[in-house]
C-alpha cells in the first residue's frame, strides 16, 4: 500500500488538504503534519504515528517544505533505517499529485523523474505580445493541415468532456493520465479567435500531448479524419450545446463526459450535482445529446464514480 504524509512547518500542510483533494479525490491514504502549532501534537508525536501505520510491505512517500528545515531534518533522521521510505524536500502541488496518482511501486529513479517534471511546472506565466514560453511547446499546426480529410467510420478512442474552464489543473495533472493522450482538443469558436485565450490555455497543457485549438465546426471535420483513428483525444467544450453539435456530427465517439459546468453562468439553472449547473436550454440540450449517446455521464474527476445523465433527466 502507498501512504503518502505532507509535513511542514506551521499549517501549510493543512492548507494543501482541500485543493489537493479537488484533484485527486480523497481515497488515496494521505497524512498532513503540522509542526509547531499550539493546537497539534508535537512534530515528533505525528510523525511517529504517521509511522507506525507504514508496514514493512508498505510504500510511504513524506514531503516536507524546506530542504535543510528542521521539519525536513527531524523526519529524515527518523526514516534513515526504514528502506520503504522516501523523502521529498521542497514540493509543490504538481508533484504531490504526480506521486499520489504514479502506479505501482516508485524507486528512487521514478520519483527523480517526477521531481523533474514538477520542477517545469514553475514557470513566469505573464503573457505579452510574443506569447508566453511554454514547456510543452505545443504549437497549432497550420492551416494547411486541415486538408485532404479522410473520412473514418470505426470507433474513435475520443473522449469529448464539457468543462466551461476547458485546460486547466485537472485536466493536465489528471484526465491527462486517466486517458494517457496522444492530444487535447479545445473546440470553441470564441477561444478559436483569441490569441491571448489560446496562449492561456496552452501554458496548462502536459508535456508531450498536442494540443488544437478550433471552431466547434472545424473539430467535427477534424475527428472524421482517418489521421485521429489510432489517436487517444480529448476535446474539451464549455457547453452541453457544443458537446451536442459535435455528436451530431460524429457518432463514433467513445466516451461523453459532462465534467464541470454551469457555475460562471448567470440565471436560473438546475443542480444535478455539485459541479452541474445547467439552464433550461442546456438540459435540452442534454436530453437531446443523451438520445445519441445513451452512456454520457457527469463524473468530474475519474475517481469519482459515474452518474448517468439520464437518470437525472
Amino acid at each position: 500500500m502507498k501512504r503518502v504524509a505532507i509535513a511542514s512547518h506551521a499549517k501549510l500542510a493543512e492548507g494543501i488538504k482541500s485543493t489537493l483533494e479537488l484533484f485527486v479525490g480523497t481515497e488515496f491514504d494521505i497524512t498532513y503534519i503540522c509542526a509547531y502549532v499550539d493546537d497539534y501534537p508535537s512534530l515528533d508525536e505525528q510523525v511517529a504515528s504517521f509511522l507506525s501505520k507504514v508496514k514493512d510491505d508498505d510504500q510511504a512517500i513524506i514531503f516536507t517544505d524546506l530542504y535543510g528545515g528542521s521539519v525536513n531534518q527531524n523526519i529524515t533522521l527518523a526514516v534513515k533505517d526504514r528502506k520503504n521510505i522516501f523523502v521529498i524536500a521542497g514540493f509543490n502541488l504538481p508533484l504531490v499529485i504526480e506521486t499520489v496518482l504514479a502506479p505501482g511501486e516508485l524507486d528512487f529513479g521514478k520519483l527523480k523523474q517526477i521531481v523533474a517534471s514538477s520542477q517545469k511546472a514553475i514557470q513566469i506565466t505573464n503573457l505579452d505580445e510574443k506569447g508566453a514560453d511554454n514547456p510543452s511547446e505545443n504549437k497549432s499546426p497550420e492551416k494547411s493541415e486541415k486538408a485532404d480529410l479522410v473520412p473514418f467510420t470505426g470507433v474513435l478512442p475520443t473522449t469529448i468532456r464539457v468543462d466551461e474552464r476547458l485546460i486547466h489543473g485537472q485536466i493536465a495533472m489528471v484526465w491527462s493520465r486517466e486517458l494517457n493522450l496522444h492530444g487535447i482538443i479545445v473546440a470553441n469558436d470564441e477561444v478559436a479567435d483569441n490569441e491571448t485565450q489560446q496562449m492561456a490555455l496552452k501554458m496548462a497543457v502536459p508535456a508531450g500531448i498536442k494540443v488544437l485549438i478550433r471552431p466547434v465546426e472545424e473539430v467535427g471535420k477534424i475527428l472524421t479524419d482517418s489521421r485521429a483513428q489510432n489517436k487517444r483525444l480529448l476535446v474539451l467544450v464549455r457547453t452541453v450545446k457544443d458537446a451536442l453539435r459535435l455528436v451530431e456530427k460524429v457518432a463514433n465517439i467513445e466516451m461523453v463526459n459532462i465534467g464541470n459546468v454551469g457555475k460562471s453562468v448567470e440565471g436560473q439553472k438546475k443542480t444535478l450535482s455539485q459541479f452541474v449547473m445547467l439552464t433550461d436550454s442546456e438540459l435540452e440540450a442534454l436530453a437531446k445529446l443523451v438520445a445519441l449517446y445513451p452512456e454520457t455521464a457527469l463524473q468530474n474527476l475519474p475517481t469519482d464514480k459515474k452518474v448517468l445523465a439520464k437518470t437525472l433527466l
